[in-house]
């Protein structure tokens, strides 16, 4: 038998707690996405495609 620690009945909004601010995660998750799009579109100019 497997003794397995994680529980079964985990609620969806678990993974907000792990993020560095629970609270806000909708601003941490917008930040990510400005962050990911100043990458992408560095990379463009400095292809010279934009």
């Amino acid at each position: 038998m497997s003794d397995d620690k994680k529980p079964r009945d985990s609620k969806p909004e678990d993974w907000q707690k792990t993020l560095p601010f629970p609270r806000r995660w909708i601003v941490y998750a917008a930040i990510k996405l400005v962050v990911l799009a100043l990458v992408v579109w560095m990379a463009l100019k400095w292809q010279g495609l934009v």
